[in-house]
């Protein structure tokens, strides 16, 4: 058997800085504002996730003569534009927001700056590039655009000058020219102003181009960053191709191939960064190498399909009854499986992005995305069916959260939609959902919902629910998922969500440590305090940049359940 094709993915491939701050801001204006919002030009340079930002009402426009509403918002692109245009937009009847990269913005202050001292200014990037074309407006009518230091020496006699990099040029590229400038200047000034992001994915670039055999670049094809990258990867590797998506791949690309280098632009998210990995794999061999990849495969299938977040709804709940002294009940451990099934299940068909694998997202979510969304509801009204054999106060409670998390994904009247973009809402919703069906119902059943044990299982599942799914939030960040502060991770920022996490593992270490002291079922609390552990070692995991793809960090999040109820079991 041959030997398999090696494939390394660059580790600073993802959006940039600059990127995420640009589509973090529309998207928090779009959860504000119940209005249209445009952006002057397209946001970043990137067909998909402009594409996914026109499902959310945002779009894209030339010119502001393109927008017919009054007071509509119009949002400065990461690029940034020229003073004089920024001025005439801002004297219009429109709501301007600037999301210009922060360090575009650093380079528009020091060419402005040097500019009001009498420097001229030599910008090394591509004359028709959205960001040069905003720089140049900050020179006061005394800036040049080269692009590298051949065109330096075509330039006249400069007394004093400023030299500067388009952030997304290259060092070499910069460095010559400057060289070439002090020939040409009395009084050079030298502002290196490419971004660090850049430097690092391009530095990452030559390193592992000049070992491999193939190097794949994913991004845009009018992005400027990512053609640099191509052009570097062309210079170093044996071969090398850019495309936009993985199905431009073919066979042909890969015969011959023995090592593969995928890196991506910074306008690429690390969503379709992963697709083309998929797609290199299947065609490079990975899919037919035998046992273990179709067992990788059915997996996959296993979490796009929800059942393992049912399992996982599944085992809270036995370890929940058992916390409460409560029968173990096959019923309510089906309705759980069945409630979390459902809404996960809906959540993903109503997803953006195209985040899943290819092929489980062809299977699951393309194929049979009809089909999926017709089975959310079956198992939703199932669940409800058997809440209703329960009580009626558990049958209406189930309801109106199964009815709250199947209409949470879309845009709704009568207020719902606001509060569907309250910071953190989806974490609160879906912590305050799985408690109430994995704790709080049996307890209800029982004639406990007021007692200690039942309140307990229900603070418990609630903030083991939330860090859940804050820690999906973490990995959809790592993704470039196109979310917003409906996440908490977003909302508050890495800070706050490890402080708040970390705080969550003591509290409850420190409950369990004191159930235990006081003689309260003492097995079962050391049972759980073990389980703990591996709470602690996967919040570490995540908070030192350890974040895996998607279907690995689902993997390691809802283990937790799994690994808590069979602690939980092995208590008598």
């Amino acid at each position: 058997m041959p030997p398999r094709v090696q494939i390394t993915v660059a580790k600073s491939a993802g959006f940039c800085p600059g990127v995420k701050n640009a589509i973090d801001k529309v998207l928090e204006l779009s959860a504000q504002r119940q209005r249209t919002i445009y952006t002057l030009g397209p946001l970043i340079h990137n067909k998909q996730v402009i594409e996914t930002l026109k499902e959310k009402n945002i779009f894209a426009v030339k010119s502001t003569e393109e927008i017919k509403e009054k007071g509509a918002i119009l949002v400065i692109r990461a690029h940034g534009i020229p003073p004089e245009e920024e001025a005439r937009i801002r004297a219009l009847d429109l709501e301007v927001v600037d999301a210009t990269c922060p360090l575009v913005k650093h380079v528009q202050k020091n060419i402005a700056a040097h500019a009001a001292k009498g420097y001229s200014t030599i910008i090394v990037g591509d004359a028709d590039h959205a960001e040069v074309l905003g720089l140049m407006g900050y020179t006061a009518g005394r800036g040049y655009v080269v692009s590298g230091p051949e065109e330096v020496k075509k330039l006249p006699r400069l007394e004093k000058a400023n030299i500067v990099a388009q952030t997304t040029q290259e060092a070499d590229i910069f460095l010559a020219a400057a060289e070439e400038a002090r020939k040409i200047t009395g009084e050079l000034a030298v502002s290196n102003t490419i971004c660090n992001p850049t430097k690092l994915r391009q530095e990452e670039t030559v390193q592992f181009s000049k070992r491999s055999d193939l190097v794949i670049v994913v991004g845009g094809k009018n992005s400027a960053n990512t053609a640099r990258l191509f052009q570097i990867c062309e210079r170093g590797a044996r071969k090398a191709v850019h495309i936009e998506q993985e199905d431009e791949l073919t066979p042909a690309l890969f015969e011959g191939v023995k090592s593969i280098f995928i890196t991506a632009g910074a306008s690429t998210p690390t969503w379709m960064t992963d697709k083309v990995l998929e797609k290199v794999r299947e065609l490079a061999g990975h899919e037919e190498a035998g046992l273990l990849d179709q067992v990788s495969f059915a997996w996959k299938l296993v979490i796009t399909g929800s059942l393992y977040t049912a399992l996982a709804a599944t085992a809270l709940t036995y370890v929940c009854m058992r916390l409460e002294g409560a029968p173990v009940s096959g019923k309510f451990l089906l309705m759980a499986g069945l409630f979390a099934f459902s809404l996960h299940m809906a959540h993903r068909a109503a997803e953006k992005g195209g985040a899943e694998p290819d092929r489980a997202r062809r299977l699951l979510f393309i194929t049979y995305k009809r089909a999926s969304r017709v089975t959310s509801v079956a198992c939703g009204a199932l669940a409800i069916f058997l809440s209703a054999a329960l009580g009626w106060e558990i049958f209406l409670a189930a309801a109106f959260f199964w009815a709250v998390g199947m209409l949470y994904p879309y845009k709704l009247p009568m207020g719902l939609e606001r509060f569907a973009n309250f910071p953190a809402s989806k974490d609160f919703v879906t912590a305050f959902g799985w408690a109430f069906m994995c704790a709080y119902a049996p307890g209800l059943r029982e004639g406990w919902a007021l007692g200690n044990s039942t309140q307990l299982a229900v603070f418990f599942a609630f903030l083991l629910v939330f860090t859940r799914s804050v820690l999906f939030g973490v990995s959809h960040a790592h993704s470039d998922l196109i979310t917003g502060r409906e996440n908490f991770y977003k909302a508050a920022g890495p800070r706050l969500t490890y402080f708040t996490l970390a705080s969550i593992f003591l509290l409850l270490s420190a409950i369990l440590l004191t159930l235990k002291g006081n003689g309260w079922r003492p097995e079962l609390a050391s049972a759980l305090l073990t389980g703990m552990l591996y709470y602690l070692a996967l919040m570490l995991f995540f908070f030192f940049g350890r974040i895996p793809e998607r279907v690995t960090a689902e993997t390691l999040i809802d283990a937790q359940f799994l690994i808590l109820a069979g602690l939980t079991y092995s208590v008598k």
